[in-house]
């Protein structure tokens, strides 16, 4: 009979870390993408407003402000998540320098650092989203001679905040695709931690301050 454990046995090998950092920086793009949804939903709403489609704001209204809750609480998850895998695989066994050095190091190298391009680029056209919710409001205004609220003027910076963080998404993946080279190359590897938790709290806060004003949730 098979002996059932509670965990599988662990190592501390590079392509783990690797794997779990791709895994987190998924996590970031699938808030972003929930959040995307969420802004469309309120260009709908805000025409379905005007168009005096009451039935309709209200439940695109609702869509959005959920599709925003959960953005936010999956960047919590991608954080706890993180943290905890990176625990397990702390207190696995270790390995021999000459399996860092493997050439599917190197290819899992290359695979999280287009991971990391792939987040730059959800952020930049996620900015430019923000940027445009804000053109297609003052369209808006100007088709139906409407007034709406002062809120989306704000939405320009918004959106160029996100576009900033978008290109600094990029020069942090190739800083740490250049970290990990060096440290593969000496044999050793380890996730640089705080590098992904402070990227992890700005994203979080990125995504709390769209929710609020851009989502409306409160």
């Amino acid at each position: 009979m098979l002996v059932l454990k509670d965990k599988l046995p662990s190592a501390r090998d590079a392509r783990i870390y690797m794997s779990v950092e791709r895994t987190y920086l998924g996590y970031v793009r699938l808030a972003l993408y929930t959040l995307s949804f969420g802004v469309f939903l309120r260009k709908l709403e805000t025409l379905a407003v005007i168009t005096q489609k009451i039935h309709a704001s209200v439940l695109l209204e609702w869509t959005a402000k959920v599709s925003g809750v959960i953005g936010v609480f999956m960047i919590i998850a991608g954080l706890i998540t993180f943290y905890l895998d990176i625990k397990y695989i702390e207190g696995g066994i270790p390995v021999h320098p000459k399996e860092v050095t493997d050439p599917r190091i190197y290819m899992a190298a290359e695979r999280t650092f287009l991971a990391w391009v792939r987040t730059a680029i959800a952020l930049i056209v996620f900015g430019f989203v923000i940027e445009k919710f804000e053109f297609f409001l003052l369209q808006l205004e100007k088709v139906f001679n409407i007034h709406l609220a002062e809120e989306h003027h704000r939405l320009v910076g918004i959106g160029i905040f996100v576009i900033v963080v978008g290109l600094l998404t990029l020069i942090l993946g190739m800083a740490n695709f250049y970290r990990t080279i060096q440290q593969v190359d000496k044999g050793f590897y380890r996730t640089h931690t705080w590098l992904y938790k402070a990227y992890g709290v700005v994203i979080f806060i990125a995504c709390l301050v769209l929710t609020f004003y851009v989502l409306k949730v409160i």
